[in-house]
């Protein structure tokens, strides 16, 4: 098997706009690069300096916890209907500007979606926003779950959206009414350790995920049970992977993990979505904190 990983470009390019491109550019040189993943919040361009053929993949979680922090009914899977038909209009805009960037001959290979609200998800709305999806123009990209932290009572959440087991459900109700959509789901290795406190529940998530047929990327980046530079304790801030430099306190992602995924998920796509600090750093050493990452992934598999 070989891997090339989707690197999370928003979480790491640089603040200042104008190092933007320089550092896209030489990002795109790596050999162990397969693509990038770009964030959508309100609008969505090609950005400056990626090569105009890079594959990519397209997140909502930027525009979705924003919307949802300002608007607590916010979301595809929100049982208030205000709220959910609020999700659909931004949502709207998400797939007319992937559609724009298909159009212009740019890879759009996937796009990302969550079922947000935090705390009051409900499956059957989140089913209905999904079949409606369906029928829009995404560009030919296929349509990929998310799965993030599910709330879990008595539990401080980053998302708090629906269980993996919901979710996993849902696709089975959506897919065999829009057998023509190319369905699946993604893990992200922090996200489902920062749902079950622990290292175990992201190679769970993985399983049950390829067992059920649904499994197309996984994302890696790492998260920590302790107070970090990054922030509190489990905090979904995109930690360094252990054994690279300025790997923050008990971050539970290493070369270990990494390998039982690779065992557990088999061909599908990865990512590599982690945050540098200090966040001032210059595109040099952003450039060797990512090729340190990488290489401990991909060294994983020998």
């Amino acid at each position: 098997m070989s891997v090339n990983l989707y690197l999370s470009a928003y979480v790491v390019w640089p603040a200042d706009e104008d190092a933007r491109p320089d550092f896209l550019a030489q990002v795109a040189e790596r050999e162990w690069l397969g693509g990038i993943e770009l964030g959508y919040v309100d609008s969505l361009g090609w950005p400056t300096g990626a090569p105009d053929d890079l594959p990519a993949i397209v997140t909502g979680i930027p525009g979705t916890t924003g919307h949802n922090a300002k608007d607590p009914d916010f979301g595809f899977a929100s049982p208030d209907e205000a709220g959910r038909q609020r999700a659909l209009d931004w949502a709207r805009g998400e797939a007319a500007a992937i559609a724009h960037l298909a159009n212009e001959g740019h890879q759009i290979r996937a796009v990302q979606l969550h079922s947000a609200p935090t705390g009051k998800a409900d499956a059957d709305a989140f089913a209905k926003s999904l079949l409606e999806m369906a029928g829009w123009d995404w560009g030919g990209a296929a349509l990929w779950i998310e799965h993030c932290d599910a709330w879990v009572e008595g539990q401080e959440p980053n998302k708090g959206y629906l269980t993996l087991d919901q979710e996993l459900a849902v696709l089975d109700a959506v897919s065999a009414q829009t057998p023509s959509i190319n369905w699946g789901v993604v893990i992200n290795w922090a996200r489902s350790a920062i749902e079950g406190r622990n290292a175990q529940l992201p190679l769970d998530h993985v399983k049950a995920a390829a067992a059920a047929g649904w499994l197309r990327h996984v994302g890696f980046s790492s998260c920590s049970g302790e107070q970090t530079v990054f922030g509190i304790p489990w905090i979904d801030m995109h930690l360094p992977l252990a054994g690279t430099t300025g790997t923050p306190n008990g971050t539970l992602l290493g070369a270990a993990e990494v390998a039982d995924v690779f065992k557990a998920a088999g061909d599908v796509t990865y990512g590599l979505k982690i945050g540098l600090r200090p966040i001032d750093q210059s595109t040099a050493e952003k450039l060797a904190g990512l090729d340190e990452n990488a290489a401990v992934i991909l060294g994983a598999m020998a």
